[in-house]
């Protein structure tokens, strides 16, 4: 007669002992998968942070993406899919393991879902950081807004699927729904669509100066509703991205020059060689100043107040911020240089000076 061991008397009761419906070996082998399968992939993911973040030491690459990638795994989600590869270990129903099935494939289209949304975000702030170019960096947010959502769409979709849902009846319930939708968010709609047009047709962009009817200021945020502006004065100017579509913009960031014309009113009395001589001394007096370019002077008009005398000149682009600065110097020297050659101003007329952008939407110096 054989004496059982005592282990042996344990394994007899654990394959004996049910709770509900499993044994209690079963349940005893399912909780140590259970933590073999999690400690694992935690540690997979751990050790896979170490290594990305010691390849990107050096400078912010690829690697650097993926470790901000895979710092938003979800330590629920692991266990979720730890625990339907555990119930592997019990006799579960078809329907059951089915169901858990389904569950882990959900689990892991959300997390799928999660290092998606996290890489585009790396990848955006990254871009943002390296380049100073405003008008790429506004596209590519816009493309990485975009690029979100249409993830976040197609996994839940895809997740929805898993669980047996009828997508098609779905999207079809949200197509009569978006319809509805729409009509009641006509002016919200309307932004959205005119931010992705200011976005993609670039009429301005981060950090050019703009004017809009009235109203002036430098391009500080795009937003998918408002545009926002810093004045000249100080105070946030807020304009709805449908109203800046449909308005007539002036934006002198990109003007390569800057002109300005400016009329004298000269006396009668001028002798006919001094008249003659204005434009020669109004010539030398603009080319002698390096921040302009000499475009015109002339005889003009004959009025009332006296003769008309015009001149014109274009600031350079590297100046064209500071054209208030070239302007005050050019008027002294011209006042002086006319003196200096007899050159005398009419006593009865004014001087009207035309120059962009005009003096309410001048520039901050």
């Amino acid at each position: 007669m054989m004496i059982p061991y005592p282990w042996h008397i344990e394994a007899e009761r654990l394959t004996r002992d049910r709770f509900s419906g499993h044994s209690a070996l079963s349940w005893l082998t399912a909780t140590l998968l259970f933590m073999a399968v999690f400690i694992g992939l935690k540690a997979a993911v751990h050790v896979s942070r170490k290594a990305l973040r010691m390849a990107s030491r050096h400078r912010i690459g690829l690697p650097a993406l993926l470790e901000r990638t895979v710092s938003k795994t979800s330590s629920w989600l692991l266990a979720t899919l730890a625990f339907v590869a555990a119930s592997e270990r019990l006799n579960l129903t078809s329907p059951t393991r089915t169901r858990l099935i389904d569950i882990g494939v959900t689990a892991l289209f959300i997390q799928l879902a999660l290092w998606g949304h996290a890489f585009i975000k790396a990848g955006t702030d990254h871009y943002r950081t390296k380049t100073g170019d405003g008008e790429r960096v506004t596209v590519v947010v816009a493309l990485g807004l975009i690029a979100t959502i249409l993830l976040w769409v197609i996994i839940t979709l895809a997740a929805l699927n898993n669980l047996g849902v009828n997508v098609t009846a779905l999207l079809a319930g949200f197509g009569v729904g978006g319809v509805a939708v729409a009509l009641a968010l006509q002016t919200t709609l309307a932004d959205f669509l005119a931010s992705l047009s200011i976005l993609f047709d670039k009429p301005f962009v981060l950090g050019d100066y703009i004017a809009i009817d009235t109203f002036a200021g430098t391009v500080e945020h795009i937003g998918l509703k408002t545009t926002h502006l810093h004045s000249a004065t100080g105070e946030q100017i807020i304009i709805a991205n449908s109203d800046l579509v449909k308005s007539r913009v002036r934006n002198y960031k990109r003007m390569r020059e800057r002109t300005l014309m400016f009329t004298l009113y000269l006396t009668y009395e001028n002798r006919h060689e001094t008249l003659a001589n204005a434009t020669r001394v109004a010539e030398d007096v603009i080319k002698s100043d390096g921040r302009v370019r000499f475009l015109r002077a002339y005889l003009k008009d004959y009025q009332p107040q006296g003769l008309v005398f015009e001149v014109a000149y274009a600031v350079n682009e590297d100046h064209a911020e500071v054209y208030m600065d070239v302007q005050h110097a050019i008027n002294l020297a011209l006042f002086r240089a006319f003196h200096d050659h007899g050159i005398e101003f009419s006593r009865q007329g004014t001087v009207h000076i035309q120059y962009a952008p005009p003096a309410a939407a001048k520039e901050p110096q």
